[in-house]
């Protein structure tokens, strides 16, 4: 009869300190945990001690936006989405998006328009335990551009040695703004002091064209999607013609 008294007593400690809900530890909807425990003097609440950062991606690559945050008892971490709370299917093959163990967020590629809505917008990670809360900074997940058509191409050019010349390129729209480049002959264009130069409008200067800067211009248009290249334009340049024997006095016998 004591061993029977003694087993009913082993078991019923076991469903008390084995399982979790009967041993006062439950999960919420949440996902924060409920801790019945007193509290002792090495108990803070949550601090947030790395926060998001502004995130810019090409269309369809994958981007992790970083939340770290640490409290005792140690906090459940959950993120929000333009002030409202994101929920994912990070067990479900299909999900592109999961909450890592950390507490980043992560996608596997990043939407912009479609079907689905689209991922750019303001997101905030909130750290929670039994004694608090802290919510991290802002931080924007941005969508990068690069249209494919130049709104304006360089146009050929023919121009007489010693005058100026100008190429006109006005590149495809995006976003970040691409920067804008000159190759002739398929290598870069460089500044050569005030005679050449590249202006951020997309022009190329020219002050005093010399026999070497005929060519095959192109203007190209990058930013962090890729490159666009415009339709070639021809520089070419003449000589004014010179004497190379000039006419002298001839004295002609009669």
């Amino acid at each position: 009869m004591k061993q029977v008294s003694f087993l009913l007593v082993v078991l019923w400690a076991c469903f008390l300190y084995c399982n979790p809900v009967a041993g006062g530890l439950v999960k919420t909807g949440g996902g924060a945990a409920r801790d019945r425990r007193e509290v002792t003097e090495d108990d803070f609440p949550p601090r947030i001690i790395e926060h998001p950062s502004d995130t810019i991606v090409p269309k369809g690559d994958p981007a992790t936006l970083d939340c770290k945050a640490e409290g005792q008892p140690p906090p459940t971490i959950k993120w929000f989405k333009d002030g409202q709370p994101m929920e994912t299917t990070s067990g479900h093959p299909s999900s592109y998006r999961m909450f890592l163990p950390g507490g980043s967020l992560f996608f596997l590629r990043v939407f912009h328009g479609g079907a689905r809505k689209p991922d750019t917008g303001r997101y905030q990670c909130v750290a929670t335990n039994s004694l608090g809360r802290a919510v991290s900074n802002n931080a924007t997940l941005e969508v990068a551009v690069l249209q494919k058509a130049f709104k304006e191409h360089p146009r050929s050019l023919t121009v007489t040695v010693g005058e100026p010349a100008a190429l006109q390129c006005d590149p495809p729209r995006g976003y970040p703004e691409p920067t804008i480049t000159w190759e002739k002959n398929g290598l870069v264009v460089r500044n050569e002091g005030e005679r050449i130069r590249a202006l951020e409008s997309g022009k190329l200067m020219i002050s005093e064209v010399k026999t070497s800067d005929a060519g095959m211009y192109v203007c190209v248009g990058t930013n962090m999607v890729g490159r666009r290249v415009s339709e070639p334009a021809t520089l070419s340049v003449y000589e004014r013609p010179t004497f190379t024997t000039k006419p002298s006095d001839q004295e002609v016998g009669l």
